[in-house]
């Protein structure tokens, strides 16, 4: 598991429950089943020359960015494989940092990363990528209100990552009619923004067991998608 559901550990949960003919959740009943019209997946909808940038701040285990522009360009590479053209510059004035890696469709790494690229990849991938790890039983990522999407367990208590509503949201890259992923683990709300038609989440702002910001993204800019 990687972000936050890393450092407080994340479970799997006993999965959502369809009875008599509806659809519920710890908690929260959803009165009309989800469909398959409904189920989000990580990676979806990129094509060969989509682009996505984006503004980020984040902390991983050994390293960091800060207000850091992060730009991935997918190219096939056979075998439902990505090419994924990572180019990062970690604040203002800092060195373009660029390196190029083989992805499944799903947005897991394939095969060895280079060493010297780490540092960077790591903020991202507990970040931006962190959506990947979560889980509910075998429930898939259904974009209806109530659905749960992940299970948090930190010191005695449960917290379950869920869809809380929808709003529309306003990003560099346009503004989007998204479905809000919260949670609370202290005082503060971590949020995250998916919008149905994009193969990330467009927005997040997640917060520690400590109410320290854990990262901060925002898409700034989208093509062929």
């Amino acid at each position: 598991m990687t972000a936050v559901f890393a450092a407080v550990g994340v479970g799997v949960s006993v999965g959502i429950i369809a009875a008599g003919g509806g659809f519920s959740a710890p908690g929260r009943p959803i009165l009309t089943p989800p469909t398959a019209e409904d189920i989000w997946v990580v990676g979806g909808n990129i094509k060969d020359g989509t682009a996505l940038d984006y503004s980020l701040t984040a902390k991983s285990e050994a390293s960091s960015l800060d207000s850091a522009q992060v730009s991935m360009v997918f190219t096939e590479a056979g075998d439902d494989n990505w090419n994924v053209e990572f180019t990062i510059v970690n604040g203002t004035g800092q060195t373009v940092v660029e390196n190029t890696m083989t992805m499944s469709k799903e947005l897991t790494r394939e095969g060895q990363l280079d060493e010297s690229f780490r540092p960077y990849f790591d903020p991202i991938q507990s970040s931006i990528f962190a959506v990947r790890e979560m889980e509910y039983g075998d429930s898939p990522k259904y974009l209806v209100v109530g659905a749960p999407w992940n299970q948090i367990f930190y010191q005695s208590s449960e917290v379950i990552v869920r869809v809380t509503g929808e709003e529309t949201v306003q990003t560099q890259a346009g503004t989007f009619d998204a479905f809000v992923l919260s949670y609370k683990l202290a005082d503060k709300t971590s949020k995250i923004w998916v919008v149905r038609d994009m193969p990330l989440p467009v927005k997040a702002e997640v917060y520690d067991p400590e109410d320290n910001l854990q990262y901060r993204y925002e898409l700034v800019r989208a093509s062929g998608v």
